[in-house]
């Protein structure tokens, strides 16, 4: 009764109960400046809610039930043998030749790396250890630090690299590397390898406090970094305490015995927002508008966001779970309307008069934020610019889009 009690007081202290008509107005209580740019496409009265929180929990159901690339690591108890080795097995070197920086690599390094899976000793697990990621990772396709680089000195894209886990991402360890550097895991949105430093063994006592917790704050700016972490947008940490103009959230640590523990962190209320953002056409636009200049890089490596993961983290502050690859997005996570075959002004009219949306193109994702002195304005993540960037649909991209998709 006392965490219901505290529960819906956070809640209405953020403002997030809405009656009646579910009309908001601009007062953005999350956030303190609006970006110039995004001003422009800005509603300048009552901004709807789209969907209630609870409706979103139902709609990523649906999601779940439309790709095989969402993992219900939560429920997630044992796997045998032959599961383990069909996980790891999922995964192919690239072929020779390929650079790690000026450095060519060899067909001793890759079978130093093939090794180093220590597949000859997966086990049965019947009871799968929990664990915590305590800082921002890298998951990759084979135990290494090694990259797989096309050519000599351009380090663009790194071909084992799958993605990046963020900090307070739950997972499930199924094996351990031979040199014992390295956990394959499972996580919500990818199985892969993992650097074991940078998981925190927990408890069921730990996954609820973290993970369950009712009483939680999410992360609503870009890559903040806090006290040397890194907490991308849509983190969702616990909340302990409420001071005059801050929150006081809870981030996971290990320890010496290499369980988790927590460390408290102040954040400025314009940095995050209790419970899931409200979710309006507004506030997609200006968490779109917070990754601006937000460098590029491929699966999320090092300190970047690809543009998969920029829309990903994006709707996660809405409550909403995505898929990580264009390839399964494109197909879940809301209404397509197919472009194929259209002419560029019959999809230039189309992407209009469906407002704030995703738009698609082969291996590519854009959001739509609406139009600019009548011309129509995406936010991508670019592999050419080298960051996330604003910028007018040319037709080089609009010959390519494929479909719309509205969420939802």
């Amino acid at each position: 009764m006392k965490k219901t009690i505290f529960y819906f007081l956070i809640l209405l202290l953020s403002g997030c109960i809405f009656i009646k008509d579910q009309v908001l107005n601009l007062e953005f209580g999350y956030i303190k400046t609006i970006p110039k740019e995004a001003q422009n496409f800005i509603k300048d009265v009552g901004d709807t809610l789209i969907l209630t929180k609870e409706e979103i929990k139902q709609y990523n159901k649906e999601i779940a039930k439309k790709t095989d690339s969402l993992y219900d690591v939560l429920n997630m108890e044992s796997l045998t043998k032959e599961e383990i080795k069909k996980y790891i097995d999922s995964y192919t070197l690239p072929f020779l030749p390929k650079y790690d920086s000026n450095k060519v690599l060899t067909a001793l390094n890759t079978k130093t790396i093939i090794e180093n899976r220590n597949i000859e000793n997966v086990e049965t697990q019947t009871d799968l250890l929990k664990g915590i990621i305590v800082k921002r990772s890298d998951l990759r396709a084979f135990p290494t630090e090694v990259s797989f680089y096309d050519k000599k000195g351009i380090q663009d894209f790194d071909r084992i690299q799958e993605t990046e886990l963020a900090i307070n991402t739950p997972v499930r360890i199924l094996h351990e590397s031979k040199d014992q550097l390295w956990n394959f895991v499972v996580s919500p949105i990818y199985a892969g390898w993992v650097l074991k430093e940078n998981i925190a063994l927990a408890k069921e006592e730990d996954w609820d406090f973290f993970i369950h917790n009712p009483a939680f704050g999410v992360i609503t700016d870009a890559n903040l970094k806090v006290e040397g972490d890194i907490l991308d947008m849509g983190v969702r940490l616990p909340v302990t305490n409420f001071l005059e103009d801050q929150y006081q959230l809870a981030v996971p640590i290990k320890t010496e015995e290499n369980t988790v523990s927590k460390k408290i962190i102040h954040l400025s209320k314009d940095k995050a927002h209790i419970g899931y953002l409200p979710y309006t056409s507004n506030n997609v636009i200006l968490q779109a508008f917070k990754y601006e200049n937000i460098p590029y890089s491929w699966g999320g490596k090092e300190e970047g966001v690809d543009c998969s993961s920029f829309v990903r983290n994006v709707y996660k502050t809405f409550g909403f779970i995505f898929p990580r690859n264009t390839a399964e997005q494109k197909n879940s996570v809301g209404e397509i309307l197919l472009l194929t075959n259209k002419s560029l002004k019959e999809k230039q009219k189309l992407i209009s008069e469906n407002g704030v949306s995703l738009l698609y193109e082969p291996g590519h994702v854009m959001m739509y934020l609406g139009q600019k002195n009548g011309k129509n304005y995406v936010m991508h993540a670019s592999g050419k610019e080298k960051k996330v960037t604003l910028m007018e649909l040319n037709s080089s991209h609009l010959s390519k889009i494929d479909r719309i998709v509205k969420v939802p």
